[in-house]
């Protein structure tokens, strides 16, 4: 239970982090918030697909939205070790959630900064609370588990 609570915590400190980015973004330019808004909505079914759907421990997620939502909107793909494509769609998603919207947050200080710190705050607690007992062997952020279940085979 408490790394589903951690798992909660976590998405939704990123969820504020992304909510504040797009209000930062909107209030300088309606079409940018907009763009915003809409690269948002594709990145996090690209995550969902290329990385949750893959995931061996998706049924016991620490994010408990994640998993199920990607099982039932992209069936059970098989888990195993995430592919180059898996990777790059992940980190493409991701980048474009947390890097596209610095462009415009560098000029509001105060919106800068409670992104990256909503979104630090959200990756300690990933490391330390959520990923500590994920049964993801091939998550490549679970470096030890995947040396175990390499040396297994």
């Amino acid at each position: 239970m408490r790394r589903q609570t951690h798992g909660v915590v976590s998405l939704g400190l990123a969820a504020i982090a992304m909510a504040a980015a797009a209000q930062s973004l909107f209030q300088q330019s309606l079409l940018v918030g907009m763009m915003y808004m809409f690269l948002a909505g594709i990145s996090v079914p690209v995550i969902l697909y290329a990385f949750c759907a893959k995931c061996a421990d998706r049924e016991q997620c620490g994010h408990v939205i994640a998993g199920p939502a990607a099982v039932k909107l992209f069936g059970n793909r098989k888990p195993g070790p995430y592919t180059a494509g898996d990777l790059f769609l992940t980190g493409t998603a991701l980048t474009v959630l947390f890097v596209f919207p610095q462009i415009w947050l560098w000029r509001h200080p105060l919106a800068f900064g409670t992104f990256w710190i909503l979104m630090a705050v959200a990756a300690v607690d990933i490391r330390a609370a959520v990923c500590r007992d994920c049964g993801n062997v091939h998550c490549p952020g679970n470096a030890a588990k995947t040396r175990a279940g390499a040396d297994s085979n």
